[in-house]
């Protein structure tokens, strides 16, 4: 009965129809396009940017030297994917000052450039301009997150950084969320990609108990977003002293005993996607420029990197923009 009504209709509504299941199939092979498979084989689709913290209960304390390239990404990532409305760009006297430059890709009232006043040079530099970026911002932000320029979030399911963060808002034992890594190697990237979420899609495993003998504690390092009102000092740029006898807990509220590290390893609810070599090109700029903490990595950390076993990692790719 179908095929005899549809052997009725006119050359004009044939067409009509012809055309109809066309569009239907280019909105269909458009939208699977937006899927990338991932490491673990599964596909996802391209994740829907969190509300804006407008409030800006959540603000970014970024110890930065140098890293005019670096920051443009990071600051539109988390910016457009995770609603972050206030960055303070804790600058560590760069030449030129990373004020200087104009455009970093989001509007240029969530940012905030704090340049390096600090009379002495210390090996604890970093310390110091965590310390000052707590005293000159706590007050303003519910939570601080201390993380690099090659650090970007990621959430789970549905959640989002705030979401996650509100369920502690108002319990006094919580005074930091501590986030596991996931480090990126170089992919065999001999120079700079266009983006790192793009360009960095090989990862280090989790898989501790098979891994050689290393003084690094690679993926089981956390990095921490301090609740402001419970803020006391750093401990090392991984976690932070806290008032009132709080504690830093991870994902699942689980109370984080080391002084940096967190196992198992998990990231169920939330990970922190650490580029930390990215190509041979920018490693040797991050060696030139060291680090606030005046420890800049050298080619034993490429070699134990890239001689770690690699899985896929894919799912930062899929962020637009």
């Amino acid at each position: 009965m179908a095929l005899h009504s549809f052997g009725c209709l006119n050359s004009t509504a044939r067409k009509f129809l012809f055309i109809s299941l066309a569009c239907l199939s280019v909105i269909y092979f458009y939208s699977t396009l937006r899927k990338l498979s991932l490491g673990d084989g599964s596909l996802q689709t391209t994740p829907v940017g969190a509300q804006p913290d407008d409030d800006e209960d959540i603000a970014f304390c970024l110890a930065v030297k140098d890293q005019s390239q670096d920051l443009p990404e990071f600051l539109v990532h988390h910016y457009h994917h995770h609603g972050i409305r206030r960055f303070y760009i804790m600058d560590d006297r760069s030449q030129p000052p990373l004020s200087t430059f104009s455009d970093y890709g989001i509007p240029r009232s969530a940012i905030t450039f704090k340049y390096n006043e600090i009379p002495v040079d210390t090996q604890w530099m970093q310390y110091a301009i965590y310390n000052e970026c707590a005293k000159l911002y706590g007050s303003r932000h519910r939570w601080l997150a201390f993380i690099d320029a090659d650090e970007f979030f990621e959430t789970k399911t549905n959640e989002s950084l705030r979401s996650i963060l509100k369920e502690y808002d108002q319990v006094d034992s919580v005074g930091a969320l501590g986030v596991n890594w996931r480090i990126h190697t170089s992919s065999g990237l001999l120079t700079r990609p266009a983006s790192a979420r793009k360009g960095f899609t090989s990862c280090v495993g989790d898989d501790i108990e098979n891994m050689p003998p290393s003084n690094f504690k690679d993926n089981r390092l956390i990095k921490s977003i301090v609740k402001s009102s419970l803020y006391s000092g750093p401990i090392n740029p991984h976690k932070f002293n806290l008032k009132g006898g709080s504690h830093t807990v991870g994902e699942h509220g689980d109370v984080i005993e080391d002084v940096a590290v967190r196992v198992p390893i998990t990231r169920d609810r939330i990970a922190l996607h650490h580029y930390a070599i990215k190509s041979k090109e920018e490693f040797q700029e991050k060696m030139k420029r060291s680090n606030a903490m005046g420890q800049a990595k050298g080619w034993d950390y490429w070699d134990h990197l890239e001689g770690l076993p690699q899985q896929e990692c894919k799912e930062m790719s899929i962020y637009e923009p």
